[in-house]
């Protein structure tokens, strides 16, 4: 119970210190009005006073402006003009004032819009050129899956013709004796014919 008790007393004090944040005053003060003990009424009334002098200084605001002038010291104008894209455009910046560091700014601005353009448009064209690429890429795995079969329809053919090959062979050398025998029958054959 007690730890239910401090937690939800932490919670509360959080959301009042982040309403104070953002609204300037806490939503709903938990703060004690009066002490618990009378012997610390002077402590208490010390506390109070700081919290509203501090509540106070919190609330009031102070509006802040900038002012330009075309006097600024020279570390104000170096800061403005640290740093150059190209070294050989050496501008002397020391004599401009506010508005032609603006419009000197603005060129600038505007000569890396055409710059960002021009790049943009060669991103353009290289998208294209990739695009074209991988179409031809496609076209070209497709013939290749073209030849691929072409060549194993021929390689099965190939192997075929190549086992009917052996086959005869294979016939040719068991049939050699048979053979053998056939001419040499036949040579006899034309030997008692001739003598």
């Amino acid at each position: 119970m007690l730890t239910v008790v401090s937690s939800s007393h932490f919670l509360q004090k959080q959301y009042n210190e982040l309403y104070a944040q953002f609204h300037g005053s806490a939503a709903i003060s938990n703060k004690p009005v009066k002490p618990n003990n009378e012997e610390l009424a002077n402590d208490f009334s010390r506390v109070q006073t700081a919290r509203l002098g501090d509540a106070a200084a919190a609330s009031s605001t102070t509006k802040k402006s900038v002012r330009f002038s075309d006097t600024d010291n020279d570390a104000n104008r170096a800061a403005l003009l640290p740093y150059r894209d190209d070294p050989e455009i050496d501008a002397d910046h020391g004599q401009l004032n506010n508005e032609q560091i603006h419009e000197y700014h603005s060129e600038i601005m505007r000569r890396q819009d055409e710059e960002l353009g021009s790049l943009g448009a060669s991103i353009g064209r290289q998208r294209e050129i990739g695009i074209r690429i991988r179409d031809e890429l496609d076209e070209q795995v497709e013939i290749l899956d073209d030849v691929d079969r072409y060549v194993d329809r021929h390689q099965s053919q190939l192997d075929r013709a190549r086992n009917r090959l052996e086959g005869v062979a294979r016939r040719a050398r068991d049939n050699i004796g048979l053979t053998a025998i056939v001419v040499l029958i036949l040579v006899l054959i034309l030997l008692l014919v001739i003598l």
